[in-house]
């Protein structure tokens, strides 16, 4: 299963595929705008906005994107690894982690 997860600091992207590799994901991590960014989570089980570090462009579509496609969407304002395995955690009751 795999996650996307927008924002975020880029120092601590290995960090935060690390995380999802211990908690039995795949991170996929969009910490900069790309083009075709919906293209490219439409394929997730989920997907984690960190609020605080993220242009609201993204959030935005990250938002479309998972409305869309009926995927699960996990918000934190704070972008350290042990908020993505709370909101990992928060997957465990929904299809994700199904």
């Amino acid at each position: 299963m795999s996650v996307a997860i927008v924002g975020g600091l880029d120092r601590l992207r290995r960090s935060y595929e690390k995380g999802c590799r211990d908690m039995g994901y795949r991170g996929k991590v969009f910490s900069k705008r790309i083009p075709k960014l919906a293209n490219r989570m439409s394929g997730v089980s989920g997907i984690v906005i960190f609020t605080g570090t993220v242009a609201h462009p993204m959030v935005e579509e990250a938002t479309r994107v998972a409305r869309e496609f009926g995927i699960p969407l996990e918000r934190s304002h704070s972008s350290s690894v042990s908020a993505l395995k709370r909101c990992l955690e928060g997957f465990s009751g929904s299809e994700v982690g199904a």
